[in-house]
């Protein structure tokens, strides 16, 4: 089962209540540096781990919770499954670390991480982080590092993350502040762990003294989460608040966000003049000292806010601010040491916390792009203050001794009472002290007394929006949330632009789950902010740079151009950029928003975090075109959409550098590009390396280093979630008809992944390109040459420069980043359990629960893999333990079911209410009592969860390929018929092609109906070909061509419970045909992508001249029943008539059974070590008439050999018994025991194209199973060989010499019985018992005393389970008389099921090869052909029917033995059991045995006799009528005739 896709099994904790507000100090703040989260943990409800059906978004699920290895290998989506992913953050910016498996190298870095410290940390936590939800982004959308102290219940909003478990580091970083609680600050704040100066140089104050403890945090997201300690994207930093510490605020109520203090806005950003604290010394040398006399500095302006009129000088009012933000900043770091002793304690609620946010730092001017003429350049700039002097170097006496220094809190009053005086003395005028004021009485607590400070300046100034976020802010924390909400929308309603208050907004809606309202709130800012059309946005950027005048505007002009969406405005800019000088491309709207260029990170990540909540509102298309707008913003608008930017990455990356071309928009298709990590990661520098030196364009205007990272690790998160989104369209099978854009296919995903690799190196980036490059089969024309791999190890079963080669080292590479990455290593398993290091995947599935215990996908891989390994009762503990970490969990679930069932622990196992209790009738409670599902008339347990998931799956299937049949998909495929030719073969001239096709479209199965068509017409291209060259002997001069699948049309998934284990569970027949045809139509798809098919169809073989060749391909030529069944047959074929083929897909065990096949077979081929390709193409040169099909859907078969269609006829038999359901199977072999002809679908022609319209093979009809035409055998379908390969001797035993050496084995085996003792066995494997059978046999065994039960520890383990059953479902006498056996090797087996007296079938699943063999030694065979639409449950009857003699007494004993119904069963074997007795008699040697007397012993002897003669065990006249069957395939293949085949 292949990673993948993952989807959604934790807990929907997705948004925190509300905490800390950020309250704003200058009109245009740029955001400040902060640490952002490389872990998140998503959930999203309504995501099913089925949607691959191996591969998981976050992990990998095996191929079938048997071990099944997977059937594909052609190109596909994995993923997530198996992609769960932890998103592009995830372990971005983590110290390379040393990965410890000793048989891979992970190169370390060159150079020292800047995030080592906080790695190291991290990784002393407990098991690193915990497993994450599948979601296409990841750890880009955590985004605050404040805690909510409110359960989850309360969580639900914005955030699309879980909470994290486990400790984490206090600085964990996020991308942005809280949206949920903007954190309110005095101006900008520096981490704690991370200072900065304002001239660049960074202090270790703060890291010194607040130490790198881990300290346990939980976060809300709803805004992308980055991997850098830097600021946020668009909100000032907020402080990481500790669970384990008190909280500060007042009431909180269940329902109520629990209030938080906020550093609030000050103003004091708008002084050009960093605090002296945050002012490096070599830079505090150089400044220019211009206080006037007696300290008093030059001022300029007057009025409110500007600093003059009545009050002191600017200078001191400076110094004043200065010290006061300090004071402020020392305060806030005094709370955060505080937290150290607050470790341990559950988060308190009091009102009197010390949490508080991070200390400010000062910016000293707002950035000015090189483009821009003048720091004006934007609305509601101010000027900036160069050249200011340090007040607290200025002449003045006033320095900080002035304030008293015993404590912060007293230092923040001291500050607070000469901040009142000032704005006192100024009459209440002094703006800029008045935010300060504010602010402290925040931070100390006087909440009331804030507001006041507050409402003072909007008193002065009704739209002073600072003023007004703040009075938000304050209110919010004091749980007043509709009057914050009032005053932040007033905000947006005055300053649109003002990003900082719609962020507050927007995480106030979240918090109190109302996604919708803050999707609604940033779309009406984006259409208040966005750009007019072209040219008038061009003439507004003219006059701001003084060149040109009003007058340059045209009426007319602008309302033509006039647009009402940003993609038309977008557009319009894009096709008029390209052609612009620099000179007047400024910054201001490059973002496509009326603001400028160095706030378009704010903007970006607004429109990032729409995406997220969008996603987590199921609106899966406008997310991926939020994303998609992110992108270019970055990028650039000049790209248009995001199809153009994908090809301008394909040319780069396939071109050398050197010869790159202008970039021209292209629609060619999309090249699968296989780079190695390395490779990728200078993706950016090759698409952005020309005028903008590799730099996002986007982002040039972004001059702060810290606020560049943030915005380049928000456009990496919003590639990697576009890149997901479209990887799990393509993944779950839809069409994509409902994403603004959508890719063409592998090639184009993987291009975005690049891309977003490059920006920022992430482990889930990572892991998702490998997940996508295992689908990869080989090496593609357009990849460049592959550097040796500095992270993957040459193994075993991976071709160099493969797909899976690629895959390996993206997934080592991405643990270099992050060992703990729980996906990692769960795929990394997977792929090596795909290429047969089963060992070593054991290992990695290890590591992944090491570092989740609760990861479900590792979990059950890791029960898949110990299972392969014999160790299934390890296997069960682990199903267990991922079934209870997701009840949900279909892999899971229907695992542990199978597993349990293997060993038949059947305590709380319920059961399935099946036409009124017929069948599965006996359910079994939680205490492992049996209940009558005839009285209770419904299912319950686990397995109606299982028959659940599967009725689910399946619905959710027949809205695969849902609207691919658009106008233009059905013109070219009607057109693509018609080339190739097949319509020509049609006696109905008048099926319109058009109209046929376009009645399928929006109706259930369109998908599949289209697949099925396509194969039809390459097979009808096939003999078309035929008849052309060898009938009519002409040849198409245009050739014939393959019809091709739309590129739109996805690889389905298919249902969690395979094939194979419907012979075992309860299902209806409609249930059962269509798992069948689902796995049958994933094998289809897969293949018919495959880059290996020629543009034609293949060519057909030469007619038969004499003989047919006949190919026959199998992996169980080796030591396995198949082989012991038909050893034989190759070498028996009549080489007049046929010549056979023997493809054997698994290498030689040098048994005898395979020499003898290889020594006999006119042709053997061991092709164990081949592709696909080479093997279809080594057919079709063998010119193979008809392939035969030996596994079926069996282990270690290769069904897209099959699914390419290398020969006319195709057949199965012999090694599943049951439907394939596929275009690529035309016959199965069988009679009308084991396949009633009222199972079959009533339409039963398979060869005409048009047939596809009407054959209904997707119809609701319950009652047939087999879509397949059937040959139908004289006597029983099946093969045994014994008599061939028995020894000579045992011609020449006669009946007495049986009984004797009967009568010896029986005291060898059970040397205490009584020697009147019935014994009753079973020799099947565990799984094949089902409740009601065990019932049956209990109460067999409770009416006939004598007897005992005889069964095989198949496996050991159910040895136990059946015991404990039996004492709790009957009297110990009853229980007492089973007894159990090891499983004895082959011959041994067979020679000793001579000593029962009657062998009891398992009607569930018959006993096949085990029939045969019981029969072989003239045991008498009880069976019940339970289910009239199961071939497995009718196989023994078949077989039974071949064994006896064709005469009265054979048909007589058939009466006998095959019983009708379930109680017909009991009945019969008790009246069998009861008619024997024995008595002893002498033997010929002396010794005395037990001769019988009675209608069993009868029909012994009459099976002894016939063991010759019978049809079951002539494989010769098996083998003749097989040659029958090819010879009639043919000729009605040539012919054009259809229908079944009767012999």
């Amino acid at each position: 089962m292949h990673a993948p896709p993952r989807p959604g099994p934790r807990s929907n904790n997705t948004y925190p209540a509300p905490q800390t507000v950020h309250l704003s100090t200058s009109l245009h703040k740029a955001p400040l540096p902060q640490l952002h989260t490389n872990f998140d943990h998503h959930a999203i409800p309504g995501f099913h781990e089925h949607q691959l059906r191996r591969k998981t978004p976050s992990g990998t699920i095996d191929n079938g919770y048997d071990g099944t290895p997977t059937q594909v290998t052609a190109v596909q989506s994995h993923p997530l499954r198996y992609t769960r992913d932890l998103g592009p953050g995830a372990g971005a910016g983590l110290s390379q670390l040393e990965c410890t498996s000793e048989w891979y190298h992970c190169r370390q870095p060159s150079a020292t991480s800047p995030f080592t410290d906080i790695n190291h940390s991290y990784n002393n936590t407990n098991n690193g982080y915990r497993s994450q939800p599948s979601l296409p982004f990841g750890s880009a959308y955590t985004a605050s590092v404040m805690p909510s102290p409110s359960p989850s219940s309360q969580l639900q909003g914005l955030s699309l993350t879980t909470p994290l478990r486990g400790n984490f580091l206090a600085h964990l970083p996020s991308v942005v502040a809280s949206p949920a609680a903007p954190p309110p600050t005095p101006s900008h704040f520096s981490d704690p762990m991370a200072s900065f100066y304002a001239d660049g140089s960074l202090t270790g104050g703060f890291r010194q003294q607040f130490g790198q403890s881990p300290i346990p945090m939980v976060y809300s997201a709803g805004y992308p989460p980055h991997n850098s300690p830097c600021e946020s994207a668009y909100v000032a930093v907020e402080t990481p608040l500790s669970l384990q510490a008190p909280l500060v605020g007042q009431g909180h109520g269940r329902n109520q966000p629990f209030p938080m203090p906020y550093m609030l806005d000050d103003g004091f950003t708008r002084h050009a003049r960093p605090p002296p604290m945050l002012v490096s010394p070599h830079h505090m040398l150089n400044m220019s000292h211009v206080s006037s006399p007696g300290g008093m500095g030059t001022t300029t302006g007057t009025g409110p806010g500007t600093g003059t009129g009545p009050g002191p000088p600017i200078s001191f009012k400076d110094a004043v601010l200065l010290q006061a933000h300090k004071a402020y900043a020392e305060l806030v770091a005094h709370a955060t040491r505080m937290k150290k002793v607050q470790h341990g304690k559950p988060a308190s609620r009091s009102l009197k916390s010390l949490i508080y946010p991070r200390p400010p730092k000062y910016l000293s001017s707002r950035p000015v792009a090189l483009l821009q003429r003048a720091p004006q350049s934007f609305p509601g700039a101010v000027p900036t203050l160069h050249h200011r002097q340090s007040p607290l170097t200025a002449s003045h006496g006033y320095n900080s001794m002035m304030v008293p220094s015993n404590s912060p809190r007293e230092s923040a009053r001291a500050c607070f009472d000469i901040l009142r005086d000032l704005c006192e003395q100024s009459s209440w005028q002094w703006i800029d002290g008045m935010l300060m004021g504010g602010c402290l009485c925040y931070s100390l607590e006087r909440y009331e007394d804030g507001l006041d400070w507050f409402k003072r300046i909007v008193l002065l100034d009704e739209n002073h929006v600072e003023a007004l976020s703040n009075i938000g802010a304050t209110l919010y924390c004091l749980n007043k949330l509709d009057d914050a909400e009032r005053y932040w929308n007033q905000v947006i309603s005055i300053r649109p632009d003002y990003l900082e208050a719609v962020e507050h907004l927007v995480g106030l809606l979240g918090s109190t789950q109302r996604n919708p309202e803050a999707v609604d709130i940033i779309e009406q800012v984006q259409e208040k902010l966005l750009c007019k059309p072209y040219d008038e946005l061009h003439r507004q950027k003219r006059i701001k740079k003084g060149i040109g005048t009003d007058n340059t505007q045209r009426p007319a002009d602008m309302a033509a151009s006039r647009v009402s969406s940003a993609d038309e405005a977008l557009a319009s800019q894009a096709s008029h950029k390209l052609t612009m000088s620099p000179a007047l491309s400024d910054d201001f709207g490059s973002s496509g928003y009326s603001i400028p260029a160095s706030e378009n990170g704010k903007m970006l990540g607004l429109i990032h975090a729409k995406g997220n909540m969008l996603y987590a509102m199921r609106h899966i298309s406008r997310a991926s075109k939020a994303f998609e707008e992110a992108v270019l913003i970055s990028a650039g608008r000049n790209f248009g959409r995001i199809q153009n930017l994908i090809r301008r990455i394909q040319v780069v990356l396939t071109t050398q550098p050197s010869t790159i071309q202008p970039y021209v928009p292209s629609s060619a298709p999309a090249p699968i590009l296989l780079l190695a990590p390395e490779q990728a990661k200078q993706t950016a520098d090759l698409v952005f390396g020309g005028r903008t030196g590799g730099q996002l364009p986007g982002l040039r205007y972004v001059t702060n280093e810290a606020q560049r990272k943030v915005a380049v690790s928000t456009t990496s998160n919003s590639l990697l979630s576009l890149a997901k989104i479209f990887q799990d369209a393509m993944s779950s099978g839809s069409s994509h008809a409902g994403l603004p854009s959508h890719p063409t296919g592998v090639g184009d995903i993987l291009a975005l992944y690049y891309l977003s690799l490059s920006l920022q190196e992430s482990p889930s980036t990572a892991n998702n390109v490998g997940i996508l490059l295992a689908s990869v089969q080989q090496s593609s024309s357009h990849s460049a040459p592959l550097p040796p791999s500095s992270y993957s190890a040459r193994l075993p079963g991976i071709q160099p420069g493969s797909g899976l080669e690629l895959a390996l080292a993206y997934y080592q590479y991405g643990l270099c980043l992050d060992k703990h990455h729980v996906h990692l290593h769960t795929n990394l398993g997977s792929l090596l359990k795909d290429i047969g290091q089963l060992d070593l995947a054991i290992t990695m599935y290890e590591r992944a629960v090491e570092c989740d215990g609760t990861f479900d996908i590792a979990l059950t891989n890791l029960a898949n893999a110990v299972k392969d390994r014999g160790r299934i009762e390890e296997a069960i503990k682990f199903y267990r333990r991922a079934v209870y970490a997701n009840p949900d969990f279909a892999e899971a679930v229907c695992g542990l079911s199978t597993a349990l069932n293997s060993v038949c622990d059947w305590a709380g196992r319920g059961g399935v209410y099946l036409n009124g209790g017929k069948f599965d009738r006996w359910h079994i409670d939680s205490e492992g009592s049996f209940v009558d599902a005839q009285s209770v008339r419904q299912g319950s347990g686990l397995m109606k969860k299982v028959v659940d998931i599967v009725t689910r799956q399946l619905t959710e299937a027949s809205r695969w390929g849902a609207d691919i049949l658009s106008p233009g998909v059905i013109n070219q495929l009607a057109s693509g018929i018609i080339a190739s030719g097949a319509m020509s073969l049609e006696s109905d001239s008048s099926v319109d092609l058009l109209s046929e096709l376009a009645a399928w479209v929006n109706k259930p199965w369109e998908g599949s109906k289209l697949l099925r068509l396509v194969e039809r017409a390459n097979r009808v291209t096939m003999r078309k070909w035929y008849l052309d060259r060898h009938v009519h002997k002409y040849q198409e001069p245009r050739g014939y061509p393959r019809v091709r699948l739309p590129s739109s049309l996805s690889v389905p998934s298919a249902p969690t419970v395979l094939p194979f284990h419907t012979f075992t569970c309860p299902l209806t027949a409609k249930q059962v045909r269509r798992i069948s045809q689902r796995n049958a139509l994933r094998i289809s798809c897969s293949t018919l992508r495959s880059p290996w098919l020629p543009k034609t169809v293949y060519p057909p073989p030469n007619p038969p001249a004499p003989y047919l060749n006949v190919g026959y391909v199998s992996s169980d030529f080796n030591n396995h029943p198949l082989a012991h069944l038909m050893q034989s047959v190759f070498g028996f074929h009549n080489q007049a008539r046929v010549r056979a083929f023997c493809y054997a897909t698994t290498a030689s065990d040098k048994s005898v059974h395979r020499q003898q096949i290889e020594r006999e077979a006119p042709v053997f081929r061991d092709v164990s070590s081949w592709s696909s390709d080479r093997l279809v193409d080594r057919i079709v040169q063998d010119n193979i008439h008809i392939l035969v099909n030996l596994n079926g859907y069996t282990r270690g078969a290769r069904n897209e050999i099959f699914a390419a269609r290398p020969a006319p006829i195709q057949m199965s038999f012999m090694g599943f018994a049951g439907t394939l359901g596929s275009e690529w199977c035309d016959y199965l072999l069988a009679d009308s025991t084991a396949i009633p002809p009222e199972t079959l679908r009533p339409f039963r022609s398979n060869l005409a194209l048009t047939d596809v319209f009407r054959d209904d093979v997707e119809g609701e009809t319950e009652d047939w199973v087999y879509s397949e035409n059937i040959v139908f055998c004289r006597d029983t379908f099946f093969c045994c060989d014994h008599r061939q390969s028995a020894d000579e001797a045992e011609r020449e035993i006669t009946w007495e010499d049986e009984q004797m050496r009967r009568w010896k084995m029986r005291k060898e085996i059970f040397p205490d019985l009584p020697d009147d003792a019935i014994i009753l066995g079973n020799f099947n494997q565990l799984y094949k018992i089902d409740p009601t059978t065990f019932r049956t046999w209990l109460r067999i065994l409770d009416k006939t005393p004598k007897a005992i039960l005889w069964l095989l520890k198949f496996p050991e383990l159910g040895e136990r389970a059946l015991r404990e059953t039996a004492k709790r479902w009957a009297t110990p006498s009853v229980a007492d008389r089973i007894y159990f056996t090891d499983v004895a090797p082959k011959q041994q087996h067979i020679s000793r099921a001579r000593v029962c007296d009657l062998f009891l079938d398992t009607p569930e699943c018959n006993a096949h090869t085990t029939a045969a063999d019981v029969l072989w030694s003239s045991t008498p065979l009880l069976t019940l052909p339970r289910y009239q639409y199961k071939m497995c449950s009718r196989m023994a009857a078949s077989i039974l029917r071949g064994a006896l003699p064709k005469d009265a007494a054979g048909a007589q004993a058939a009466t006998d033995l095959i019983a009708e119904d379930d109680d017909a069963y009991e009945a019969m074997a008790i009246k069998l059991a009861s008619s024997i007795s024995y008595h002893m008699a002498p033997g010929g040697s002396g010794e005395p045995y037990g001769q019988a007397k009675g209608q069993l012993w009868d029909l012994r002897k009459l099976l002894f006799d016939a063991k010759w003669t019978c049809a079951l065990f002539d494989t010769r006249r098996w083998v003749t009528d097989l040659e029958d069957a090819y010879e009639a395939a043919w000729q009605n293949w040539v012919e054009g005739v259809d229908g079944d085949i009767y012999l």
